[in-house]
């Protein structure tokens, strides 16, 4: 007998898998992908889907796969975990499902949900029949005010991550709330009414504002059941922390607290060296070293400079500010250790950077695998370059200078990058007005995402730059293949756009500011009839509106 027929195999097909396998790789998928790959195939896997197939992620998808659950997956009622968003990729998302779904009875059964990037009335009604979700146990709300949902009443939640102003009192109505995670937005006109239940074990707060944490340790002295604690301060203008106040906080009032983290930045126009190491000493007591075995660092920049950071470790936040221009008179109380284990045991949870003071090197404890996102306000070395390897997100703002070629470098270096946010001057500086070769062939290969801001001269981030018909026709030669989602400015006439626009082949989302002389009606054709197939135009208050394709424009 020949060795090819002895070892001769059967060919197995997905659909003679027993349920139970087929059930166990559903669980390994998102619901949305498990939906558009194998409904309609047969009844077997109709049936299996309705029954089993309960998480259902619709972050970043396409509004082609979107319509297509909404159509198909007729037992929305054994849903377990939603996540919706209006992100810029998948603009007006939320209003959009609360069309297709008009009852909210259809997933009060949820146990998980997650709404990201809210922002209109038609998510606020959305949020406010939460309520009647009496399975909820998790719960995640970007961009939200807190007096528009003060009557949501969830008496079993238990976890909470939310982004929103100071009005947390309806918080209070959640009474097995365990875990929240909470960033404060500071553009709310209404009354200030901070509070936090007493149940809490797990506490994280970001925040924006001059304070050593008064007003934080007056609520948590009520919070006896407190483990884990976590605050980070992005304020540079605050004062001088110390440590022997939050060792008597922790005595006298949390005696259940096993992980205190923090990210502490403060001013140092007025203090002296001497003040430095008396702050050093407030956490280098007995309690921090030996009973918690608390450690910190703090990062100094040159003799004169006023911004300084205290931080624990190990690093417990996603995100790290660089704001001095060196570290060689940084000091930490940790033991001395080798290089390779702060490394791999200290700051493992970095994966964004923001660069806002040059730096001829990088602090030598970042690992070249994690860093995903990267901001930069000032000149960015050479020397940075190893550590990007693994970025998709590149936000280019005030300051940093660098020629064409310098471009081409970093391009280079960066083989993953998928998204590009930078203003109008700097991409036709950076391409030679769009005529440099090698960045404009890197650029093709793999921006997926390009959002235009405003002028480099103007601080507001949140506005979209202006282009012209020219840098509008450059951009569609050079994106078309690859390019999944623009935000720009335009001030040119409807139909001259629609016709540039319609050469980017891959758009699947378009956020686009336009001249008040122009309305919405002007910029789109007409539709099919048929709902599911339109593309999706949500508006907001700054004269923009985004359309999320299901046709093309």
């Amino acid at each position: 007998m020949s060795k090819s027929k002895r070892f001769k195999r059967e060919s197995t097909t997905f659909e003679y898998l027993p349920n139970e396998i087929c059930v166990e790789i559903f669980s390994y998928l998102n619901g949305v992908d498990t939906v558009y790959a194998f409904s309609s195939l047969n009844l077997r896997f109709q049936s299996l889907i309705n029954n089993y197939v309960d998480i259902f992620n619709f972050k970043s998808i396409s509004k082609k796969k979107f319509d297509f659950v909404i159509q198909h997956h007729h037992n929305i009622q054994q849903w377990r975990s939603l996540c919706l968003s209006n992100n810029d990729d998948t603009p007006g998302q939320i209003k959009l499902f609360c069309q297709l779904i008009p009852s909210i009875n259809y997933i009060h059964q949820l146990q998980s949900l997650t709404i990201l990037n809210a922002q209109d009335k038609d998510t606020e009604k959305f949020l406010l029949k939460i309520s009647s979700f009496n399975n909820l146990v998790s719960l995640s709300i970007e961009n939200v005010c807190g007096v528009s949902i003060q009557s949501i009443n969830l008496p079993t939640l238990q976890r909470l991550t939310l982004t929103s102003c100071k009005y947390t009192s309806w918080l209070m109505n959640c009474s097995s709330l365990k875990s929240f995670e909470y960033t404060i937005a500071q553009n709310c006109p209404h009354e200030h009414k901070l509070v936090f239940p007493k149940t809490l074990t797990r506490l994280k707060i970001y925040y924006n504002e001059y304070s050593d944490g008064k007003n934080f340790r007056k609520l948590l002295r009520q919070m006896s059941n407190l483990k884990i604690l976590a605050l980070f301060n992005k304020s540079i203008y605050s004062p001088m922390p110390n440590g022997k106040i939050w060792e008597e906080l922790i005595k006298s009032s949390l005696p259940l607290l096993k992980t205190f983290q923090f990210y502490f930045p403060y001013s140092r126009y007025s203090n002296s060296l001497d003040d430095l190491n008396t702050m050093i000493e407030s956490f280098s007591t007995p309690f921090y070293l030996l009973e918690k075995r608390w450690f910190v660092r703090c990062d100094r920049g040159a003799k004169y400079s006023y911004k300084e950071f205290l931080y624990s470790l190990p690093f417990a936040f996603p995100e790290l500010l660089i704001d001095t221009p060196a570290c060689k008179t940084s000091i930490s109380t940790l033991p001395a250790i080798d290089i390779n284990d702060i490394k791999s045991n200290y700051y493992t949870k970095i994966n964004t950077l923001i660069l806002n003071e040059p730096r001829e090197e990088p602090p030598i404890y970042l690992l070249p695998s994690n860093i995903i996102y990267l901001t930069v306000n000032a000149t960015l070395s050479k020397n940075w370059f190893y550590l990007l390897k693994e970025l998709h997100y590149l936000d280019i703002q005030h300051g940093p200078y660098m020629s064409s070629n310098d471009f081409a470098q970093l391009l280079e270096h960066t083989p993953n990058l998928q998204s590009l946010v930078i203003s109008t001057e700097k991409l036709k500086k950076f391409t030679d007005d769009f005529q440099h070769k090698i960045v404009c062939q890197y650029l093709s290969e793999r921006i997926k995402s390009l959002t235009i801001t405003d002028s480099d001269y103007n601080y507001n981030e949140s506005n979209l730059g202006y282009v012209s018909i020219d840098a509008l026709s450059s951009l569609a030669r050079i994106l078309s293949s690859k390019c999944e989602h623009l935000s720009l400015g335009i001030m040119a006439k409807p139909n001259t756009v629609r016709s540039i626009l319609r050469r980017m082949r891959q758009l699947r989302s378009l956020r686009i500011r336009w001249s008040r002389n122009f309305t919405v009606l002007e910029w789109l054709q007409k539709q099919s009839t048929d709902s599911t197939a339109l593309d999706f135009v949500h508006m907001n208050d700054k004269q923009e509106f985004f359309v999320w394709f299901g046709n093309r424009f």
